[in-house]
């Protein structure tokens, strides 16, 4: 199941009146609603960067989500759509063991939740009513300007769109940091092993770097992890005051090129398993033990091999691996 499976799933906690309701009022949904405890703070929004996407903190356990409030502008709502994505999230226990089999769960569960979020705030009709065929950097400015909800919030309802893999990004027009990112995986491949992430940095060198207020660009292109991996992507951009919006994809949608293009990327390529250990059985992705091939429990981390020898004691006398219940005073029975 794809990213906007699992987000629809986890709001199907909530009823049609819920949802309706929060996306008048946020703030009061999640008190009188949901019965939430709900608060401003003001030290949150000394932490964030300009344009950042989320500025909240939420305590799951105890029902307190904390947020940066933004009086005059539509920030808030985005903060408050996404924290109530963690709190759906924490509550289907489907989803979470479906975030604990990947490489890297926190991001996807960043963008579980922000897809949560554009659900709650943008209704599937007026996305379709101003996304472009195919979509464009532009759109997005045209969806927030025409709705309740941030930028940030419209990329993600845009980068919904796009055919294959691809991102929505912001970016700090000064620091070149990506202040907010949004990851659609390809439908068929899922993740990459290189894709755009909130706190990546340009290289001076990269188009988007130079992109200026007002200018536009649709061009072919790359991104770099932080772990300097580069894979090629075509970009579709334009450059604000403060900060470049761009969307990224990994196929020509723009027919930027003449010649035919061969996506030849690195896909997560870990196999899919099952482990029935802790108390559990787990659906599991990776690579199983190369000694005994069983996959290694997302929970203790142990394969058979592992387990057995966490349970196996070692002879004082002879060395000999034996079973520890068998050891007396550190020896086995034949040299006790």
């Amino acid at each position: 199941m794809k990213l906007e499976g699992w987000a629809e799933g986890a709001l199907r906690q909530l009823s049609a009146g819920v949802r309706e309701h929060f996306a008048l009022d946020p703030l009061e949904t999640l008190r009188s609603d949901l019965k939430l405890t709900v608060r401003a703070a003001e030290h949150l929004t000394l932490m964030r960067d300009d344009g950042g996407a989320c500025d909240g903190v939420s305590y799951l356990d105890d029902g307190v989500v904390l947020y940066a409030p933004s009086q005059w502008s539509k920030r808030q709502n985005f903060t408050l759509a996404h924290e109530l994505g963690h709190w759906l999230v924490n509550r289907d226990d489907k989803l979470l063991d479906w975030l604990a089999d990947h490489d890297e769960p926190t991001q996807i569960l960043e963008s579980v939740c922000d897809v949560i979020a554009q659900h709650l705030l943008l209704p599937d009709d007026l996305v379709r009513s101003i996304a472009s065929s195919p979509v464009r950097a532009k759109d997005i400015l045209e969806l927030s300007d025409n709705s309740a909800a941030s930028v940030p919030a419209s990329a993600i309802a845009i980068a919904g769109q796009l055919p294959a893999l691809g991102a929505a990004i912001t970016i700090n027009a000064q620091t070149r940091e990506v202040l907010s990112a949004t990851v659609h995986p390809d439908p068929e491949k899922g993740w990459p092993t290189v894709f755009p992430w909130r706190g990546d940095v340009l290289p001076a060198e990269h188009a988007l770097a130079s992109l200026r207020n007002g200018s536009t660009l649709t061009r072919k292109s790359f991104w770099r992890s932080k772990w300097g991996r580069r894979e090629d992507f075509y970009i579709d951009a334009i450059g604000l005051p403060n900060r470049v919006i761009a969307i990224l994809s990994s196929t020509d949608i723009w027919h930027t090129e003449t010649l035919s293009n061969l996506d030849t990327r690195a896909w997560d390529q870990r196999r899919a398993g099952q482990v029935t250990c802790c108390g559990r059985t787990s659906q599991v992705r990776g690579f199983p033990c190369g000694n005994c091939g069983r996959f290694f429990c997302p929970i203790c981390g142990n394969c058979n091999c592992t387990m057995r020898r966490a349970n196996e004691g070692e002879c004082d006398e002879c060395h000999t691996l034996v079973p520890a219940h068998l050891l007396t005073d550190g020896k086995c029975e034949n040299c006790a």
